[in-house]
């Protein structure tokens, strides 16, 4: 795929070397490809560093705690942890693609006010680290997933001003720590 044979050439990585799985940031590399090409980032207002060999801590809207983390086969630091990903008010359009759900250490996630379309999809459910997601302003349709009740750390939740339908999942009783929940102007039924 073309992604894929980009990150390739970007990093001059061997395919025949085993030193792919040696580079403690690659799978983050990719997700992080596939959030660009799948919400157009060519056509971001704000793209700097993005799918360059710069530290991707350095890439804008990406943020990484202060704290490293440990190779498996290392005991060494040998990578920052990413915790941030803020892309909103940034033209960005198209969908959010299902490979996010990998980026397991993120705490925040803020695609608000784009132009992001189609269904918020299951594996947003994955990101069980998160305590701040925002997908609001967009035109995102579909059902809220069910899946986002498995996000118990959330203390806010705007998924408000999209196309949304369907119930009001039931599993959103599961997020105790919620202080901030804004849901209007979507076209949902049920009570919380």
């Amino acid at each position: 795929d073309i992604l894929y044979r980009y990150r390739m050439q970007q990093d001059e990585i061997n395919l025949s070397s085993t030193d792919i799985l040696d580079q403690p940031d690659f799978l983050d590399r990719y997700i992080l490809g596939t959030v660009y090409f799948a919400m157009n980032g060519d056509r971001w207002e704000r793209n700097d560093k993005w799918l360059t060999p710069f530290i991707l801590c350095t890439w804008f809207g990406v943020d990484c705690s202060t704290e490293f983390f440990v190779c498996d086969y290392d005991i060494s630091p040998c990578g920052r942890v990413l915790t941030e990903l803020d892309l909103r008010d940034n033209k960005g359009d198209g969908t959010l693609p299902e490979e996010l759900g990998y980026l397991s250490t993120l705490t925040y996630l803020d695609v608000s006010v784009n132009s992001l379309h189609g269904s918020i999809g299951s594996e947003i459910g994955q990101l069980t680290d998160l305590e701040y997601l925002y997908l609001n302003n967009n035109v995102f349709t579909g059902s809220i997933p069910s899946e986002i009740g498995l996000l118990t750390k959330l203390t806010r939740l705007y998924l408000h001003n999209n196309m949304l339908s369907g119930a009001i999942p039931n599993e959103l009783d599961q997020l105790t720590n919620l202080k901030n929940l804004y849901l209007e102007n979507n076209n949902l039924s049920g009570t919380i």
